[in-house]
């Protein structure tokens, strides 16, 4: 096999130069947004994905509980709608910052990137045929078809991000495939599947902590109940998690060994990020056994719900250098610091103002959703 410098000689005139658009705002504000916006999307899809394969689960083995069952089909058509709406942000701030290298990766595996777009669609009209008891007869094999095509999706995602940090796979790519197919996916890398595999369980285990959460407040009112979610809830976060440490060893040590030594002290900052966010998972999982036993389990469920959002902060954080170490090893000739610069200071305070007005409206959203569900119920 070639070696590094090899390789990065015969991908330097793969990588696109730089648009001669200026960006509207600094390098670093956009960062900024892109994080914060990737966050508030990555939870709602863990809430997303995490449901979908609960309900899967709970239709094949019918083992699952009915409350469990109704509070998620009760949930997804709003978080799904929000997942795809939350998802266009970070998607267009990846593109403006990285669109040198994403859109080539995409552009490769060509059909299997266009059919994330029929996938969304077709497993969006799943989740809305089984929660509104539709298809009865075919009910359970619609929920479990919608839940393929999202792990799809996520999948298709997965290979475009990890084809984008090592482009010397390009060419490589390129040539498996005759030119009339296109449909190329990344999965001779090495990370690919515990990439997935890591977001997979994370989502299972977000998805299980929300359950655990409306159960400890559905039990002010109707203790059984409440108590039977909680309990599912907790054991399908404490489950996924455990299992997801070793997922996430593997996803860590299948990086070149120049990676992977920055998050076990040779890179300050991603070291805390990253093993700051296991010690905060660790407690949320003290925290959410502990509420199994608990008469008022509430503050307990609580605190493991702020952990596990502060993890995924950490976690974001990591992977967000994870990205601009595997760039900087594999492009190291591209250069955010080099892209020309023309600050719109109008536009961005224009999306800062409707992004947290458009924040305001959801909750608003919410708020007369869970109030016309309590109406609907007495």
């Amino acid at each position: 096999m070639k070696g590094v410098k090899g390789r990065m000689k015969e991908t330097l005139s793969l990588i696109p130069t730089f648009e001669p658009i200026p960006l509207p705002a600094p390098v670093w504000l956009l960062q900024v947004l892109f994080f914060v916006t990737f966050v508030l999307h990555i939870i709602l899809m863990d809430m997303t994905l995490g449901g979908l394969v609960l309900l899967s689960y709970g239709e094949i083995s019918k083992r699952m509980s009915e409350p469990l069952r109704r509070w998620i089909v009760g949930y997804l058509p709003v978080t799904t709608a929000f997942t795809m709406t939350t998802g266009i942000a970070p998607l267009l701030f990846l593109q403006v910052l990285y669109g040198q290298l994403f859109f080539p990766a995409a552009i490769l595996i060509a059909w299997a990137w266009f059919l994330v777009i029929i996938a969304l669609l077709l497993g969006y009209y799943g989740i809305y045929a089984y929660a509104s008891n539709g298809l009865v007869r075919w009910r359970s094999w619609v929920i479990i078809g919608s839940t393929i095509l999202f792990l799809y999706v996520a999948f298709a995602f997965n290979n475009a991000i990890t084809l984008m940090v090592t482009p010397f796979r390009w060419w490589e790519i390129w040539q498996e495939r005759p030119p009339g197919v296109h449909f190329n996916l990344n999965i001779w890398e090495q990370t690919l599947f515990p990439r997935f595999l890591h977001f997979f369980l994370g989502a299972i285990a977000v998805a299980g902590l929300i359950s655990a959460l409306y159960g400890a407040i559905a039990m002010r009112s109707r203790p059984d109940e409440g108590k039977q979610i909680l309990g599912a809830g907790v054991s399908w976060f404490i489950g996924a998690t455990l299992v997801n440490y070793l997922g996430g060893i593997l996803f860590l040590f299948t990086h070149e060994k120049q990676i992977w030594q920055a998050f076990v002290g040779g890179n300050f900052l991603a070291t805390i990020l990253l093993w700051g966010a296991v010690v905060l998972s660790v407690l949320a999982i003290a925290f959410a056994w502990l509420s199994r036993r608990a008469e008022q389990p509430m503050p307990l469920v609580l605190a493991a719900t702020v952990s596990i959002a502060l993890t995924i902060v950490g976690m974001s954080g990591a992977r967000f250098i994870l990205r601009s170490l595997l760039i900087a090893r594999h492009a190291p000739n591209f250069d955010l610091s080099k892209i020309p610069v023309q600050p719109q200071w109008g536009i961005i305070l224009l999306f800062i103002v409707l992004f947290l007005a458009g924040i305001g409206v959801v909750v608003w959203m919410l708020m007369q959703l869970k109030r016309a569900q309590v109406t609907s119920a007495a």
